[in-house]
C-alpha cells in the first residue's frame, strides 16, 4: 500500500542561511564573471588561430 506523503520537509529544516536574492544575484554574477575572465584570458588552440587566420583572408573584418 503506497502512502501519500504531502508533508512539506522544507518547513521542518531549520535554515542557517540567511541571504537575500540580491547577495545571491551578486555571487552568482562575480563568479561568472570570474570564469568569463579566465576564459577570455586563456591562450587560443593553435588550430583554432590557423582556422580564425584562414577566415579573416577569406572574409577581411
Amino acid at each position: 500500500m503506497q502512502q501519500n506523503n504531502t508533508r512539506d520537509w522544507s518547513r521542518d529544516v531549520p535554515s542557517s542561511l540567511n541571504v537575500s536574492q540580491e547577495q545571491v544575484v551578486s555571487f552568482i554574477g562575480h563568479s561568472l564573471k570570474s570564469l568569463y575572465d579566465d576564459v577570455l584570458a586563456a591562450d587560443m588552440p593553435e588550430h583554432l588561430k590557423a582556422l580564425v587566420l584562414k577566415l579573416e583572408e577569406t572574409y577581411p573584418p
